[in-house]
């Protein structure tokens, strides 16, 4: 009797782990992935540059006021905000991209590679 539920255990053990690999290496659906529309992916791109930029206007108006450097405080972090703002612009592109088109991200490259 116990040989039978070994048995039956094992089966389902099996059939457990086979639908498991089936799921993990089908590919995404690009429909379900590729649901951001491009209104809103201007929209992410744009609340990125913006805020960045504005983190580092606020930095810099506050470092002048404090050391009294008037337009060099502003200048230096207003390009730190920039130069933040197209580095979230990039990594926001490349979490988008990368539910698009899993093969082609460098996140799936990296783990393919390490196997």
């Amino acid at each position: 009797m116990t040989e039978k539920k070994t048995d039956d255990l094992s089966d389902r053990i099996a059939r457990a782990q086979a639908a498991q690999r089936a799921a993990t290496k089908s590919p995404a659906d690009p429909v379900e992935t590729a649901s951001v529309s491009a209104g809103g992916m201007a929209l992410r791109y744009g609340a990125e540059m913006v805020a960045c930029i504005f983190v580092g206007l606020m930095a810099g108006l506050y470092i002048d006021e404090w050391l009294g450097s008037r337009p060099w405080g502003l200048l230096i972090f207003l390009g730190f905000g920039l130069a933040a703002g197209v580095l979230g612009v990039i990594r926001a592109y490349q979490q988008l991209t990368a539910g698009i088109n899993p093969a082609n991200s460098a996140v799936e490259t990296n783990k393919d590679s390490k196997e």
